[in-house]
């Protein structure tokens, strides 16, 4: 199983890519919120050999800048979870001391 977390922004996402035992496969990559850095998430997925049956994708919902991405990759028959910047930030808070 693999597991891509992707940190979306405005005009170029970042994201990377571990395996079950948390290993990184690859380095992370930016690419651009556009067919061609949908692409480039594809092909990386590809180079590792993770595809729709045995990856999870997880992304934060910023603004409406994720939007495009998600479809593009539930059109691929990908899982994925968007997940509130809020709750996220929050959690990430409750483990720093």
């Amino acid at each position: 199983m693999f597991y891509v977390g992707i940190d979306i922004a405005k005009q170029n996402h970042e994201t990377s890519i571990i395996n079950s035992k948390g290993e990184i496969l690859d380095k992370s990559i930016s690419f651009s919120n556009s067919q061609a850095g949908c692409a480039k998430v594809v092909s990386m997925l590809d180079k590792v050999q993770a595809y729709s049956s045995n990856v999870i994708i997880g992304m934060e919902a910023t603004g409406h800048y994720w939007v495009s991405l998600y479809y593009f990759l539930i059109d691929l028959g990908f899982t994925v979870y968007v997940i509130n910047p809020i709750q996220s930030d929050a959690f990430r808070k409750m483990y720093i001391r």
